[in-house]
Order: structure tokens, then C-alpha cells, then sequence
């Protein structure tokens, strides 16, 4: 059983932070990227991608990176009025989506809406990347987690009748932190809250996966995502240092392995007014996304393999 996969996240949020990307799939670096349909930069990237794949030493994985926190929206901005502003552009946050997920009067427009958008940006991506492509999804900030969200996505995969082998759970093992002491205060304690927010919701999407999976839907493999406690910061020693305890502990369980790095940086120029949660902006010009990029670059003998 396959048990590991290094992952970027983001490619086409921005021209140079796919360039990065693209770096590291040349060098043979990566198993799957998830890609952001509704950015302006996005067939450029795609063009980029499709031009230069052939020559890459494997074929990543493909992902849809299901984007509400940030760009234009692809569906009709009429269809969207609670999630966009009058040009279209996403304006909620991951925090008024958890709230709208406990709201009763709101949860059946939210989900009508959100359903809208994933058709639509779902939509785009099978246009440059095939209608035979098997899919893959995932949430930028993963939104994915929070209920309201992968109803509306498991929704309009059964009604479009997606062909859908793979959507991410994130769900971080905590033992082999805790197991190295001596890294206890290198994490950032807002990143504690998110891993745990993130693991409550994880059985619950779990069992929603097994209970609605359609017939043309692959068994969701079991899995492990690590790269929130640390995200941001998926630096080369630490990463070393846990792997063995990170791997260890998926093959106990029986769990897939999918480490997660954010390997493209922004520029500064590049943020336009589709960077509209401005909350985020200060992570994707970090010098940490440069960290995870040299950090991508070094796993060559850590790759993915079978055992």
C-alpha cells in the first residue's frame, strides 16, 4: 500500500508561486498538486503546466483546490449573493462559513449557493484538464472540513455524477509531536487550535464519505494529512526529524500518508484586489513558503514508495 505523498497546494494562486511549483515538478519533487481554478493567473499556469508535463520525471496527482476565501467567483455572481460582493469577488471568511454550518435559517442558502460554485470551478478544471480525468478535492484553508461544505460537495458530486477517487480529510496524527519534547515550543499555539478543530470534524466527514459514496466513487482511502500543526513552517529539520514518527504512525493505522507544503511564494506585486482575504496575504508572501520550497527540493530519497 502506498503509504506517503508529498503534496503543494495553491498552484495557480499566483504566477511566480506557480513557477515554484512548477520547479519542483521538474525535479521530480512532487506526487500531486491541488490546483485553484478562479484566479486570474489560472490559464497561464494550466498552459504553463501542459507545456512542459511531458518532459517531468512522474505525472502528479491533480486536485481541485475548492477556493470561497479567495478571486472571482466562476459561478454566476447572482447565484452566489452571500458569498461575493457586487464585482464577484469572494468576501466570507473561514469563520462565517463555521458560523453559517450552525445556523438553521441559513444553512439551506448557503449550501445552495456553495454548490453553485463548486459545479462551476469543478467545471473549469475538467475543461483544461479532461472530462476523463478522475477527480480529486480539496479546500483552500480547508473549508472542505466544515460540514455545511462537504455536504454541498458530496451533493453535487452524486448529482453531476463526478467520478471521484479522492477527497481529503484532514485529519493530523498528534503522537509524534508530543513523542519529540524537544520541539514542543516550536509550534505555533494558533496552529494547536486548527489541528484540533480539524480532528473533531474528521470522524464526522469520514462516515459521510462511507455512508454517501456513489457507485462510480472509489472507496476514499483512509488517511493522514500532516502539515498543520506546522504549516507555514514545514521546515527541512523538523520534517526530517518527524517523518520516521509520522510514517510509522500512519502504517499502524492503516492510513495513507499525504505531507502537506505550501511550496510557491507571492509576491508582493502580485496582490491584486482577487487577494480580497487580506487576513491570508501575510502567509502567502512569507519567507516560510520559501522554507517549505528548499525543503520540498531536499526530499528526493524521501519520497513516496510502497511497504
Amino acid at each position: 500500500m502506498k503509504i506517503l505523498e508529498i503534496h503543494a497546494d495553491d498552484f495557480a494562486i499566483s504566477p511566480h508561486a506557480s513557477q515554484d511549483i512548477l520547479a519542483c515538478l521538474r525535479a521530480g519533487r512532487l506526487d500531486g498538486i491541488s490546483v485553484l481554478t478562479n484566479m486570474s493567473c489560472y490559464e497561464e499556469c494550466v498552459r504553463k503546466y501542459q507545456q512542459e508535463r511531458d518532459g517531468w520525471p512522474r505525472q502528479p496527482l491533480l486536485t481541485v483546490h475548492l477556493n470561497f476565501m479567495e478571486g472571482h467567483c466562476l459561478a454566476d455572481p447572482a447565484e452566489v449573493p452571500h458569498l461575493v460582493d457586487k464585482e464577484g469577488y469572494f468576501k466570507i471568511s473561514w469563520g462565517t462559513l463555521f458560523l453559517w454550518n450552525y445556523s438553521p435559517k441559513k444553512f439551506r442558502t448557503i449550501k445552495k449557493e456553495l454548490k453553485a460554485e463548486i459545479k462551476a470551478q469543478t467545471e473549469r478544471f475538467l475543461e483544461a484538464f479532461g472530462r476523463d480525468t478522475e477527480l480529486r478535492f480539496d479546500g483552500h484553508q480547508h473549508t472542505q472540513m466544515i460540514p455545511l461544505v462537504y455536504q454541498a460537495l458530496l451533493e453535487v458530486i452524486v448529482e453531476q455524477r463526478y467520478a471521484t477517487g479522492y477527497i481529503r480529510i484532514t485529519r493530523e496524527p498528534v503522537g509524534p509531536y508530543l513523542w519529540d519534547a524537544g520541539l514542543w515550543k516550536t509550534y505555533r499555539p494558533v496552529n494547536w487550535v486548527k489541528n484540533i478543530l480539524l480532528n473533531f470534524y474528521a470522524p464526522g466527514m469520514e462516515k459521510a464519505l462511507r455512508k454517501n459514496r456513489p457507485f462510480w466513487q472509489q472507496e476514499n482511502r483512509p488517511m493522514y494529512l500532516w502539515g498543520v500543526v506546522m504549516s507555514g513552517h514545514m521546515d527541512v529539520g523538523r520534517v526530517r526529524r518527524l517523518l520516521t514518527g509520522m510514517r510509522a504512525q500512519a502504517a499502524r493505522k492503516g492510513r495513507y500518508l499525504e505531507i502537506l507544503f505550501h511550496p510557491g511564494t507571492v509576491l508582493k506585486s502580485e496582490l491584486g484586489k482577487e487577494f480580497c482575504n487580506e487576513g491570508a496575504n501575510p502567509f502567502h508572501i512569507s519567507e516560510g513558503r520559501w522554507e517549505e520550497y528548499e525543503t520540498v527540493m531536499s526530499l528526493g530519497d524521501g519520497r513516496a514508495e510502497n511497504g
